[in-house]
């Protein structure tokens, strides 16, 4: 009997495991914005925006992508503020391009996640 019960744990253990490790499938997503985008000058000061949405918790790191790279001209903190709630801080460089064809990643350590209501734009600083 007892050997039959140690087969059914270690039976039962990689579901047990693998039902634990669903946490990470929880979706990060970004549904409101206060400002409603970012809004950021080559040199210029850096822009704060507030995140609304879920799965906050999970995101390790944030990134700006343009033309689906990373662009290191424009960098980005993500500060968690609460359950739902964070803190976006983006700074563009003296050589960071004008455009509005930024998008914002968050990055979990399963996953990547584009912000796609929020918009990101350099502009041009004599504007």
């Amino acid at each position: 009997m007892k050997r039959f019960l140690c087969l059914i744990l270690l039976l039962l253990c990689p579901m047990v495991l693998f039902a634990q490790d669903g946490l990470e499938y929880v979706e990060v997503e970004v549904n409101d914005s206060q400002p409603k985008g970012v809004l950021v000058r080559p040199g210029g000061k850096k822009d704060v925006i507030r995140l609304y949405g879920r799965g906050f918790e999970l995101v390790k790191r944030a990134e700006i992508y343009r033309d689906s790279q990373p662009y290191k001209p424009v960098t980005c903190k993500f500060k968690l503020v609460a359950r739902g709630m964070a803190d976006l801080e983006v700074t563009a460089a003296a050589d960071a391009q004008p455009g509005e064809d930024y998008q914002l990643i968050l990055f979990t350590p399963k996953s990547s996640y584009p912000a796609e209501y929020l918009s990101v734009e350099v502009r041009d600083p004599n504007e």
